[in-house]
């Protein structure tokens, strides 16, 4: 694909997350008007990545999964993703990484009950990801409660105990472009940068906060809503 093709696609693209985010069911044309691009290419583009026809929230979540793909800014597109669809595209990623991803994971623990938006797994390493819709940073208050709240879950996920030795590594998945990447060992993460960030992480993630512990695969199953080990989103 060349760049002029690229651009017409993210043009496309996000037209469409744009419009739908609004609760709109937009027509071909309306779609080619808003994005500056022929109605017959915006026909084609449409038909090609399985966008015809009523939006949902899944032919969003596709959208926003091609998009970043073909390069477009993560911060450009998520922000007209709904928190849901967010946690959605975050999930979808960490599959494409290699991670199988479950969701919604609860626990209960000493009569209290925690619930971590993505929990992603992949020989050895345990991703426990706090997905934040935020478009600008926290307050140091709020961001130290979330540090806490991360550490309160992951005392939680390792009562689950089993016989996969697994390094727990808390993330924070944000919108904004966070002015420390890394704060208090904790990695704070823009969208757009999370598949960099993985690769970077398969070799260095000693040198961030890191819980060594051992746990049931198949409790973590038990205790999550879903789990994704292959995408959904290619069988649209």
């Amino acid at each position: 694909m060349t760049s002029s093709s690229k651009d017409i696609v993210a043009r496309i693209l996000t037209t469409y997350l744009k419009l739908t985010s609004r609760g709109e069911q937009p027509t071909t044309s309306r779609i080619s008007s808003e994005s500056l691009v022929g109605e017959e290419i915006t026909r084609n583009i449409l038909k090609d990545y399985g966008l015809e026809g009523e939006a949902s929230s899944k032919k969003r979540v596709k959208a926003a999964v091609t998009a970043l793909t073909i390069g477009v800014e993560g911060d450009r597109i998520a922000k007209y993703l709904h928190w849901r669809e967010f946690e959605e595209l975050s999930a979808e990623l960490m599959k494409i990484a290699g991670y199988t991803v479950y969701l919604d994971t609860k626990i209960v623990e000493d009569g209290k009950r925690y619930q971590i938006d993505l929990t992603a797994y992949n020989i050895g390493l345990l991703l426990v990801v706090d997905c934040k819709h935020w478009v600008k940073p926290p307050a140091y208050t709020q961001r130290r409660r979330i540090i806490s709240n991360q550490e309160k879950r992951i005392k939680a996920l390792m009562k689950l105990e089993g016989d996969v030795q697994v390094n727990i590594i808390p993330i924070v998945l944000t919108l904004y472009e966070p002015r420390e990447l890394i704060v208090e060992g904790y990695p704070y993460v823009p969208i757009q940068r999370i598949s960099g960030f993985i690769e970077w992480l398969q070799n260095n993630y000693p040198h961030i906060k890191c819980f060594k512990t051992r746990i049931s695969l198949e409790k973590l199953k038990a205790s999550s809503k879903r789990v994704i080990s292959k995408s959904h989103y290619e069988e649209l």
